[in-house]
């Protein structure tokens, strides 16, 4: 048997392949625990979300513990990582989330107490409705110079209109 120096043959264990399913197994099962609503924020190809459509007609354990193996399998050829991350986004409890929320509470609190940060906010989401930007910006400013200051529905308004505009990493 002949092998070319350039080759660079990579041999995995079989316990590794094994963990490695596991692991695929483990995300399947997280999918399917999603709501269903929630579904649409996955990354994935029409089989995977058709998979997870299936998941919820299954209800018998031994069916769904197969079903879980068979989208273990599909999800090897889908992007893992990108869909380990869409599912961290969706999870209050990850870093993941947890940054991007300081990162959006951060340009709220910016918009409010700093009058160039709107430039600059502007200038890096450049299609934002400026003139309703700028009215939640002032309305949330109003609920907090109010004595006390009390966030209301205009500083949580703000906040998911600042969710909508900013992309998720």
């Amino acid at each position: 048997m002949k092998h070319n120096d350039d080759e660079d043959i990579e041999y995995v264990s079989k316990t590794e392949l094994k963990r490695e399913m596991q692991r695929f197994h483990a995300l399947a099962e997280q999918l399917c625990s999603l709501p269903v609503a929630s579904w649409e924020k996955i990354p994935g190809t029409e089989t995977l979300h058709g998979a997870l459509r299936e998941s919820r007609r299954i209800k018998k354990a031994d069916a769904r513990r197969r079903h879980f193996q068979f989208m273990g399998k599909i999800l090897q050829d889908e992007e893992h990582e990108a869909i380990q991350h869409a599912l961290d986004m969706l999870n209050p409890s990850s870093e993941a989330f947890g940054r991007r929320s300081g990162q959006l509470e951060q340009w709220r609190t910016r918009l409010i107490d700093d009058n160039d940060a709107m430039k600059s906010f502007l200038d890096e989401y450049p299609n934002v409705d400026r003139q309703q930007l700028r009215n939640m910006v002032r309305n949330a400013q109003k609920e907090m110079h109010s004595e006390p200051p009390k966030p209301g529905t205009s500083y949580k308004k703000l906040f998911q209109m600042i969710k909508e505009i900013v992309p998720a990493e």
